[in-house]
């Protein structure tokens, strides 16, 4: 494999069951070292794209590769050796603790060095002393993320990683894919939580309707959602500048509030902000995330 040749790469991937395309012409590469999102709304088929990578069901049509190789039923456990994989309600072992369920999966891989192993549990703080049967949704995933990156993987495969997790576990998860990332590991994602994606990802592949209908840079993306500016003057006939979208207006206390979103060139703005009469306050912020992805997903009511 040389270091141009995509570590995933789906080419005209298409999954039918029966009349029903799961997934229809899907081509993505992926190149060592990113961090690629996966979005969408439920049933959009990121599961079924998922589990076609990792070898758990074969497509109708077209070619999945990994490391530069082919996807089979017949060598897709070897391509396992090099990757880590965690879902969100993963399925674990019931009867089994999470060490001795971490252990085994140091046994299967050859993992002698514990030292990666025992960062994680000190990364995550999972209660390993419990069966699965006996744990909390948050603690399975816990053991699930510390599984998927315990062996050192060149890649890194995950459904909806950090579901149950609570605001400090998935700071410290996103904390994480910057760190294996610097080491030049793989990571693919799929996630609802927008901001997850936009603070750990440089792409983000947009799937609706088994299609992939974006493959966006998340700074691009970010520039698509603009900027939403609130400034308060003492001047009540304040226009808002060209190209501003949403606008909102309020006057209370002899002060007016104009809101609106800005997506222009910030030269202009900077000059539409200078000719403001009786300026009070400004506030810049990012625009809704979920605007922008929705403007992208283009269907009223879907949710990504």
């Amino acid at each position: 494999m040389s270091d141009t040749t995509p570590v995933i790469e789906l080419v005209d991937v298409t999954k039918q069951f029966g009349s029903f395309k799961a997934v229809s012409k899907a081509s993505m590469a992926i190149s060592k070292g990113e961090v690629v999102g996966f979005v969408g709304a439920n049933g959009a088929g990121k599961t079924t794209t998922i589990s076609m990578l990792l070898g758990f069901i074969r497509p109708t049509e077209g070619t999945v590769r990994l490391f530069g190789k082919d996807v089979t039923p017949q060598n897709a456990h070897r391509s396992h050796e090099r990757i880590g994989y965690a879902a969100g309600d993963m399925e674990l072992p019931a009867t089994l603790t999470g060490r001795q369920y971490l252990d085994f999966l140091l046994r299967q891989s050859g993992t002698k060095d514990r030292s990666r192993l025992q960062a994680l549990i000190e990364r995550f703080s999972p209660d390993l002393n419990k069966k699965f049967k006996n744990l909390s949704r948050g603690n399975k995933q816990k053991v699930a993320l510390i599984a998927a990156f315990a062996t050192d993987p060149d890649v890194v495969i995950l459904d909806e990683p950090s579901s149950g997790l609570d605001p400090a576990m998935q700071e410290a998860f996103l904390e994480l894919i910057k760190e294996v990332q610097a080491r030049g590991t793989t990571v693919f994602m799929s996630s609802h939580y927008l901001q997850e994606v936009m603070s750990a990802c440089s792409r983000v592949i947009l799937m609706k309707n088994g299609q992939f209908i974006e493959d966006v840079d998340t700074k691009q993306l970010m520039a698509m959602g603009g900027k939403r500016i609130t400034v308060k003057s003492g001047y009540r006939p304040t226009k808002p500048p060209k190209k501003a979208e949403d606008v909102e207006t309020t006057f209370e206390n002899d002060l007016l509030t104009l809101s609106f979103v800005y997506k222009g060139d910030v030269s202009e703005l900077q000059s539409w902000l200078a000719a403001v009469k009786q300026l009070k306050d400004i506030e810049v912020s990012e625009y809704d995330l979920e605007e922008t992805f929705h403007s992208l997903y283009d269907t009223e009511g879907d949710k990504v």
